[in-house]
């Protein structure tokens, strides 16, 4: 059976066929404090799929220890970014430049634009540590 309360049987393989879901589900071990007392953030990150958002989630660094979960911040976000899948793991693999994205229409910054720069901490924590 399907609950069809909590959305369809597509709208759930839609969302788990993003690379995002394992980005953000990676990063959110690499939260800490010490993040929160540098970023002092609240990033919402619209991830789109075929020109169309396919999922949410928010990167709370900002509040405790900090936090990433799926779906919209409780309170406004500071800074909302907008991108697709694609671009996103381009982003993360370092194969496309935050400044080129922007520019170039691909990655969409709302509210405090600044906030972005301090995203790098984020990107950071999610590259592989090397294994000797």
């Amino acid at each position: 059976t399907v609950d069809l309360k909590n959305g369809t049987l597509f709208e759930l393989n839609f969302k788990m066929s993003l690379k995002a879901a394992t980005f953000f589900s990676d990063i959110s071990s690499s939260v800490s404090k010490d993040m929160v007392k540098k970023v002092k953030a609240v990033f919402q990150w619209n991830v789109t799929k075929d020109g169309k958002t396919a999922g949410t989630w928010t990167v709370d660094l900002k509040n405790g220890d900090g936090s990433v979960f799926e779906g919209a911040p409780k309170k406004k976000a500071n800074c909302t970014l907008t991108i697709s899948d694609d671009d996103l793991m381009a982003l993360v693999a370092g194969d496309l430049d935050p400044m080129n994205a922007f520019m170039g229409g691909k990655l969409k910054i709302g509210g405090n634009i600044m906030l972005a720069q301090k995203l790098t901490a984020i990107f950071d924590a999610a590259k592989p540590k090397a294994k000797l």
